[in-house]
């Protein structure tokens, strides 16, 4: 990267001096002094530096540049107060495999597609009466329905349970 940087302004340093002594070259022939002549040459140019700099821009690799100058200052930064390193290496490190950990159980328990063929086509078939929406299937009518019914794939069966195991009341 260094090789490329500096030929590339080589290149453009012996570019500009190049368009300088042209220019200088055509004011001498239109009768000036070769003082006079350069002066003109170097004030019709321009600044020179900020050619070069707005060359650089041009470029596009300074934004690579300062990027390095970056990681250079923050590594002498951090060399000069180990604990501190220490202390930020580690806290980066759990932090990192903190949000790995969970990212991981939210991928297999929420994100991830169910494990079955064209998951989008599953359905929840409830029995119910006036009192209550949702009630467990019997299996003598579970039984039944796997029987009967033809307008699905398989059907399965599933039932849960929800317990209280604290004292009487509501919890704490």
């Amino acid at each position: 990267m260094r090789f490329f940087r500096k030929r590339m302004l080589s290149d453009l340093e012996q570019g500009m001096r190049d368009h300088i002594e042209i220019e200088t070259q055509d004011n001498i022939e239109r009768g000036m002094s070769p003082a006079d002549a350069r002066y003109a040459a170097l004030r019709k140019f321009g600044n020179v530096g900020r050619v070069k700099e707005e060359s650089r821009e041009a470029w596009g690799f300074i934004w690579l540049e300062q990027f390095m100058q970056d990681i250079r200052y923050g590594i002498r930064g951090l060399r000069k107060s180990p604990g501190f390193t220490i202390v930020a290496v580690l806290t980066l490190a759990l932090g990192i495999g903190a949000n790995t950990a969970i990212f991981s159980v939210v991928q297999g328990v929420m994100l991830a597609p169910l494990p079955y063929r064209e998951p989008d086509k599953l359905v929840m078939v409830w029995q119910s009466n006036r009192n209550a929406p949702h009630i467990s299937v019997s299996l003598p009518d579970f039984r039944d329905w796997q029987r009967d019914t033809h307008a699905f794939e398989q059907i399965a069966a599933l039932r849960w349970f929800e317990f209280n195991l604290t004292r009487p009341g509501l919890p704490e």
